[in-house]
């Protein structure tokens, strides 16, 4: 029994080691030199953009100040005309317009997808045949001025038809939110390190039109709650394989983060391989229990020893699990993008290993997902039952 229980309490470590050599792969990949690439296919950069968020005009220039040697056309599409980010839009395009090819799409409502699905799809059909690759980017993450190039590297060189990056939390603070968040993108983007968990992230794609057009993704899209995971099963069917570019990699500044966006923005990454991926969902609560019983056994036979409850062994135990916590969030740390006390880790670690459970548990009976206030009823794979807005 004992043998069990300790090996149980260093599971949780022992997921982090793992995620950490993967890290150091992927940091390895994202350093190689830019390959050299003589001719670049033209491309449509699909921007959904939404509200009003603060980071969203510096986010936007960022990506209007891209180096790529291809023709490059931006797309920005908002639902309405009146929707915020449309005045910053016209700014944009005024700024921009006269050594850019600049346009605005108004979508409309969404009624039987996402309402990220149907602005892509919106932007996408503007495009139409004018471009040789589709290129899909979030509006409120900083691009370096390469981030096009190295993005659309895989298309471009005919190594795969589709090809996704990612992006990292950029922690401005030592609050534990604000950390869980960072650690908990940091762990996501090394899983797509690993062949078998990598797939598109809506936040930055890149697909050749033909490959778009052909496979069918339009009319999936038009369907589903989201762009990423709901192609997550859809490309391995279509024989589409997916190219991660380690280096397409952007950034998000956090500082200060409220409890309650993280504790959304959590739920929603769960719900969404719920409904699409149920296979890797089951696979996520298995882990999620692991990471959380760990610290909870541990914590259980230090107090179990205090009290007399339990002797050497367990505090033995407890002593091993807190030390391997220690030793690989240490490891792990060079990871992210500025260095975070140890402690303050280690509190993040466990603040995301119990509330990515518990969320997790919350999940199991939910029939839809509350996305940027517009509630949607999901059916098995991710389709869209019924939308509800609040106006």
């Amino acid at each position: 029994m004992w043998i069990v229980f300790l090996l149980v309490i260093v599971a949780a470590p022992a997921l982090v080691f793992f995620l950490g050599r993967a890290g150091r792969r992927l940091r390895a990949r994202a350093a190689e030199p830019l390959p050299r690439v003589y001719s670049w296919p033209s491309a449509g950069l699909v921007l959904p953009c939404a509200g009003s968020h603060p980071a969203m005009e510096a986010a936007l220039r960022s990506l209007l100040e891209q180096d790529y040697e291809g023709r490059l056309r931006y797309v920005f599409v908002t639902a309405s005309r009146e929707d915020p980010a449309s005045a910053l839009i016209d700014r944009l395009r005024e700024e921009y317009g006269a050594r850019l090819a600049i346009d605005h799409v108004v979508a409309g409502r969404a009624d039987k997808c996402g309402q990220k699905n149907w602005n892509s799809l919106a932007g996408v059909h503007f495009l139409g045949d004018s471009v040789d690759v589709y290129v899909f980017c979030d509006s409120t993450h900083m691009a370096s001025p390469d981030f096009v190039t190295r993005l659309v590297l895989p298309v471009a060189r005919k190594e795969a038809t589709f090809a996704t990056g990612y992006h990292e939390v950029v922690p401005r603070d030592d609050e534990f939110v604000t950390l869980a968040y960072a650690f908990t993108v940091l762990c996501m983007r090394l899983m797509q390190s690993l062949a078998s968990y990598t797939q598109p992230w809506g936040g930055a794609m890149a697909i050749d039109r033909q490959t778009f057009q052909e496979s069918g993704i339009a009319a999936y899209w038009a369907e589903n709650v989201v762009d990423d995971c709901s192609l997550a099963t859809f490309l391995p069917e279509h024989h589409i394989r997916v190219a991660l570019s380690p280096s397409a990699l952007l950034r998000t500044r956090a500082e200060h983060h409220s409890f309650d966006v993280w504790w959304a923005w959590l739920e929603r990454q769960i719900l969404f391989l719920k409904f699409c991926v149920p296979s890797q969902w089951y696979q996520l609560g298995l882990v999620l229990f692991l990471m959380a019983l760990a610290p909870t056994l541990a914590l259980v036979a230090f107090l179990g020893w205090i009290f007399g409850a339990f002797g050497l062994v367990a505090l033995g135990g407890a002593g091993l699990s807190l030390a391997a916590t220690a030793w690989t969030l240490a490891r792990l740390r060079p990871l992210l993008a500025r260095h975070v006390p140890i402690l303050r880790l280690m509190g993040a670690f466990w603040l995301t290993c119990f509330g990515a459970f518990s969320l997790y548990l919350k999940t199991v009976p939910a029939t839809g997902i509350l996305w940027h206030g517009i509630w949607y009823e999901v059916g098995p794979g991710g389709r869209v039952r019924q939308i509800q807005r609040k106006n």
